[in-house]
């Protein structure tokens, strides 16, 4: 191993980096977080870079601005405006109070609605002849020079005759209506290329729209009282039906009314009050015939009864019978028993209470009689009130009949009343208010003196504030929609890898070999001294403790000049004194030949299938002291060859004679060799093309190295537009 004392100092360092440090210029995906995110930063670097195309940009949009807003055709504003009066009761054709007078927030917002429907807009066009107008007919446009110019080639037609439709469609489009405020004005407006046109149209429109109001009113006053006086006709003769129908089931059923009533109901409340008297009649002589029947068994009990007290003969006989026995008395305190007198007064006696008997006893009878006469009364009486309920039962479904009868004639009487209201109403107001229209013009549109567009101060401030912020936004997005990565931040932000470095780009030879011949050539020009500070970072690094020696060149996808990123690197570590062996371990398509302009032979594939020693295929350089081990001939498997064990004794090998072994590995995505290669290498180096490689494409293939093995891994940018870097970095020591 050569003594690297003897090397000429170099200029060693990260340019992402302040300054170099040991184990910190490769790393893993480990080493620090990445994020898929764009920096704002960078892309206002990169918008900066392009401010020649940005000015030229906003330079376009603004020319096209500035024309547009001198060509702008000039408008015309006019207004009129229109009261809507206070809704008096409207005529209803149904059976609804009529509404009171109302200029309600809706009422006004309908008339609104009425007034921007178009169904005004015919009239208006009739009468203002708008068909006639290129302004609103888009027949009788030309188009511009482009589009007759087309017409004349036969690639258009001429425009055929516009539509209704279309007429009142432009129409619309220049018409606006809004309300005032909280009241009850409408203001019409019209927009027009001619003053006078515009107030032409918005009186015209007010006068249209009041005509319709008033011949609307008259057109629905005559329905409605048409429709009226047809349902009235149809009601009585309704009424008098119903009425009929009533009376002949009133004779079918003879359910008369009475007393608010009918007969049958009325007879049964009458017997039903008739039989209730009779039982408290038939109660009350039972009671006094049981209670004198009680008391004639008891002596002189039964003249208390009220029956005796109330017989004058009895009462009479009573007196007698006191006064006989006063005399009875008399006499027997002189008189004996047998005395004649006193024997003719106790039969006298005795007779008087025999005639007192056989009266009470025509009472008794008298009282049974009345008794008896209840009791026939009372059961006559009932059974009327059977029969009677008994017919009730079967009128009752007719009770019902005749009522619902009622029912539809009261129904159809009162509703013919109320339509007769409602027809001398609707009469009365279609004679008051045939010719009152419910608006009136209270202000007529003037002509306008002066356009209410465009005002081409703000049109012209719009532009330039439109073309800045489109310019802006026209870079921004081609600079967001970039697929390659343009800076160290990018990558480092973005991967999570260190940045090693970036070559500028070469024009007329290949880039590969032009890399390489420049460091012969050119050996302090801006491509060596990039690959020097590739190398100063491959001296800086350690893997383990120890200096890193075997380096692995590969990139995600062909055309990324990675074999002359090897062959440069190699050459210029051989010229400072340093054992290099470059070996081409791309055996699918090897590069390192046309590279270093070195005769093919037997390489690399011939010593691991075991043909041929190594010592015998090696070459050297012809422009350094480098060596070289070429691919060799095509193998039908190259991962299994460079994954075999002899390929690892051979790098373990190479090791013990060479200071640094470079290998020029293939594609990531070409092959599946560059991760087998990365687990046999202490660094490995990802070269990818400035602004150009897809941002996916090296993510994928850093994820492929670092998923292989636990190497240190490192991105190189090459083919840099070096002016255009140095606008993005604001770092002309990077290229």
């Amino acid at each position: 191993m050569s003594d690297t004392s003897a090397t000429p100092p170099m200029t060693g360092y990260a340019p992402s980096q302040a300054a170099p440090r040991a184990d910190a210029n490769f790393g893993d995906r480990r080493r620090a977080p990445t994020t898929s995110d764009i920096d704002p930063w960078d892309l206002l670097r990169a918008i900066w870079s392009r401010k020649e195309r940005l000015l030229l940009l906003f330079v376009i949009f603004l020319t096209i601005g500035a024309f547009w807003v001198l060509t702008m055709q000039p408008t015309y504003v006019a207004e009129s405006q229109i009261s809507v009066k206070p809704r008096s009761g409207e005529i209803s054709r149904f059976d609804t109070p009529e509404r009171p007078q109302q200029a309600d927030p809706i009422s006004i917002e309908s008339e609104v609605q009425i007034l921007t429907s178009g169904a005004l807009v015919p009239a208006l066009v009739r009468k203002m002849n708008l068909h006639q107008l290129p302004e609103f007919n888009p027949a009788l446009r030309n188009g511009g020079a482009i589009s007759q110019l087309l017409q004349i080639f036969g690639v258009t037609s001429k425009p055929r005759r516009a539509s209704v439709a279309a007429i009142t469609e432009n129409v619309l489009e220049s018409l606006s209506v809004y309300r005032r405020g909280e009241s009850r004005v409408i203001a019409i407006r019209f927009t027009s290329s001619d003053a006078k046109r515009a107030a032409a149209l918005a009186n015209a429109y007010a006068e249209i729209y009041i005509a319709q109001q008033v011949a609307a009113g008259n057109a629905v006053n005559e329905e409605a009282t048409a429709w009226l006086k047809e349902q009235i006709d149809n009601l009585r003769d309704e009424v008098a039906l119903s009425e009929a129908a009533v009376e002949q089931f009133r004779g079918r059923t003879g359910l008369f009314p009475a007393n608010n009533t009918t007969l049958p109901r009325e007879e049964l409340s009458q017997l039903s009050a008739q039989l209730v008297q009779a039982q408290a009649d038939r109660t009350s002589v039972m009671a006094r015939l049981s209670l004198a029947t009680d008391l004639v068994d008891t002596e002189g009990a039964i003249d208390t009864t009220a029956e005796v007290l109330a017989s004058p003969l009895i009462q009479n006989l009573r007196q007698q019978e006191v006064q006989l026995r006063a005399q009875i008395a008399e006499m027997s305190a002189t008189l004996l028993p047998s005395h004649p007198r006193m024997r003719t007064s106790q039969a006298n006696l005795q007779d008087l209470r025999l005639q007192i008997g056989r009266e009470v006893a025509k009472l008794i009878r008298s009282m049974e009689n009345e008794a008896h006469i209840s009791n026939e009364r009372v059961r006559t009486l009932s059974e009327r009130v059977g029969r009677l309920k008994g017919r009730m039962a079967r009128l009752g479904q007719q009770e019902v009949e005749l009522r619902a009868l009622e029912r539809e004639a009261v129904a159809n009487r009162t509703l013919l009343e109320q339509f007769l209201g409602r027809y001398e109403a609707a009469s009365a107001r279609a004679s008051a208010d045939g010719s009152v229209a419910k608006a009136t013009i209270v202000s007529r549109a003037p002509v306008p003196t002066s356009p209410t567009a465009p005002n081409r101060k703000s049109a012209m401030i719009l532009a330039i504030i439109g073309s800045a912020f489109g310019a802006v936004a026209l870079v921004f997005l081609i600079e967001a929609m970039a697929p390659g990565f343009r800076t160290a931040e990018q990558i480092e932000r973005q991967t999570g890898m260190p940045f090693l470095g970036t070559i500028p780009a070469i024009s007329g030879a290949k880039s590969s070999a032009g890399i390489a011949a420049s460091t012969i050539k050119n050996p302090y020009g801006y491509i060596a001294e990039a690959l020097r500070r590739l190398q100063s970072n491959l001296l800086l690094a350690r893997v383990n403790g120890k200096p890193a020696r075997t380096l692995l060149v590969t990139s995600a996808v062909d055309g990324e000049a990675k074999s002359g990123v090897a062959g440069g690197l190699a050459r210029l570590m051989a010229q400072s004194g340093y054992r290099v062996l470059l070996i081409d371990a791309d055996l699918r398509r090897p590069g390192v030949n046309q590279t270093l302009g070195l005769h093919p032979t037997w390489g690399l594939s011939e010593v691991l299938s075991g043909r041929v020693e190594f010592e015998r295929v090696v070459v050297r350089d012809h422009a350094s002291p480098l060596h070289v081990l070429q691919a060799g001939s095509q193998v039908s498997n190259p991962t299994s060859l460079l994954g075999s064990s002899r390929m690892t004794w051979m790098m373990y090998a190479l090791v013990q004679n060479y200071d640094y072994v470079v290998i020029d590995g293939p594609p990531v995505h070409s092959a599946s060799e560059a991760p087998v290669l990365s687990q046999l290498t202490d660094v490995t180096v990802m070269c990818v093309k400035w602004g150009a490689t897809n941002r996916r494409s090296v993510m994928r293939g850093l994820k492929a190295l670092t998923a292989a093995s636990t190497r240190r891994v490192g991105v190189f940018l090459t083919g840099v537009d070096r002016r255009q870097y140095r606008r993005l970095t604001d770092d002309a020591a990077d290229v």
